[in-house]
């Protein structure tokens, strides 16, 4: 593996930095390639620079996208919605998964995020699981925040993930063997369901946003 020269690992540094303003304003669409990006940092190869070029040619060649919100009532996601997903054991280094997700409000993203997991999941189940917990801390507090614009929601806010085994382990605390060992931070989730703030609903990957 290539190092890049000291000039051009200052150049590699501007580029992530900016690219990682873009998607955390408006652009999420970048959050995960900018993820990857901001993982090399401190030593980055010369295939991370083709790899941040690449995204600056996506960039030069997608400007004109943007978020738009609504006015009118969107009739799939009216209110909070969410999507989230993870990839488990994606990074080759400390075999950590990546969390995703995003939230939505009335169709348009308004809350969204890509890293790498705190810890080494077991499963892909355990991977999803987590993420869903991150995913539901973040929708307790937008919950509030739409409170505070008196437009809150009785009901719960719905949160889609494309995996059973999952959905199952949240609705289902009998699974005993299958997660005595996570956390007990991350069954956050069971909580969120058991009191009526989220549920979690099934999706099909292909459609699963995050």
């Amino acid at each position: 593996e290539t190092l890049l020269y000291r000039a051009d690992t200052q150049l590699y540094q501007q580029i992530t930095g900016a690219t990682m303003y873009a998607s955390t304003t408006a652009r999420l669409d970048l959050a995960h390639a900018v993820n990857m990006l901001a993982r090399r940092m401190s030593v980055p190869r010369v295939c991370d620079m083709m790899a941040a070029r690449r995204v600056l040619r996506y960039l030069s060649g997608t400007v004109s996208l943007g978020l738009l919100f609504r006015y009118a009532r969107d009739p799939i996601h009216p209110s909070l919605s969410a999507y989230a997903d993870a990839d488990w054991a994606a990074d080759e280094v400390g075999r950590r998964s990546t969390s995703g997700y995003v939230v939505l409000y009335n169709g348009t993203p308004i809350a969204w995020h890509s890293g790498l997991q705190s810890i080494v999941a077991l499963s892909t189940c355990e991977s999803e699981y987590i993420a869903l917990a991150e995913c539901a801390r973040e929708i307790s507090y937008l919950r509030t925040v739409v409170a505070f614009l008196r437009r809150e929601d009785p009901n719960p806010t719905e949160v889609f993930e494309d995996n059973q085994g999952t959905i199952q382990l949240v609705e289902n605390p009998v699974h005993h063997k299958r997660s005595k060992h996570i956390e007990v931070r991350w069954h956050y989730i069971r909580l969120t369901q058991q009191t009526g703030i989220v549920k979690v609903s099934k999706v099909h990957t292909d459609l699963n946003c995050a």
